[in-house]
């Protein structure tokens, strides 16, 4: 490829002289790249990655200490740091497999919840699915959701109702706070904050949007 240093612009030709100001055309212009430049996703949110690799790493050590501090052994603190592993593999996935993402991540939250609740009750139903697998679902999901939509602009749609509808599974352990049912609260208060807080953010923000998905998928 060859340049008209006078009119300053490329020529994709071997002739001689520039065809705008026939110009003699002296030297090959050999520094642009043939190629147009693709700006990489990941090096555009580098300092995000980083973040949440770090809190990642921080989180899951914090948890197994304060595990072993408490009981002098390591419990609760594995099912964390598992979460915040099925957080890495469900959000790389998101990344480099879009199609249908959205729905396959929400029936993977489904049976995960049925699961656990199925585990807890046939080996002696201690309410664990209830207590801690319920509200960190629901508050893992959202999160997932909402970095995604960071680095997905193209999933909004979806975005839209699937976080709605998980809001709204948040709120369910509400109905366990108010019947007493909770020997630990805090898991479920945060998830019920965290719901109010994703319900309130859609219907502000994209109340728009929100409102045509939900005449689009349910006719109402």
């Amino acid at each position: 490829m060859k340049r008209c240093y006078k009119c300053n612009v490329l020529i994709n030709s071997n002739i001689a002289k520039c065809p705008l100001c026939k110009s003699n055309i002296e030297d090959d212009y050999k520094d642009e790249s043939v190629f147009p430049t693709i700006p990489n996703m990941y090096a555009k949110h580098t300092l995000i990655l980083k973040l949440l690799l770090f809190i990642s790493i921080f989180g899951s050590i914090v948890c197994l200490i304060l595990n072993y501090i408490i009981n002098d052994k390591i419990g609760w603190s594995w099912f964390v740091v598992a979460g915040i592993f099925s957080f890495w593999v469900t959000f790389i996935t998101g990344i480099k497999r879009r199609h249908h993402f959205m729905r396959l991540l929400f029936a993977e939250v489904i049976l995960i919840l049925i699961a656990s609740i199925l585990w807890d009750y046939f080996t002696g139903w201690h309410f664990w699915s209830i207590t801690y697998v319920l509200p960190f679902l629901c508050i893992s999901y959202v999160t997932i959701l909402f970095f995604l939509r960071i680095f997905l602009k193209n999933i909004f749609r979806d975005y839209v109702i699937y976080i709605y509808i998980n809001s709204l599974i948040g709120l369910v352990p509400f109905y366990f706070i108010l019947r007493d049912l909770l020997a630990v609260r805090w898991p479920s208060i945060i998830c019920v904050i965290f719901s109010i807080f994703s319900i309130l953010a859609l219907a502000i923000f994209n109340h728009r949007q929100m409102k045509n998905e939900l005449e689009r998928r349910l006719h109402i």
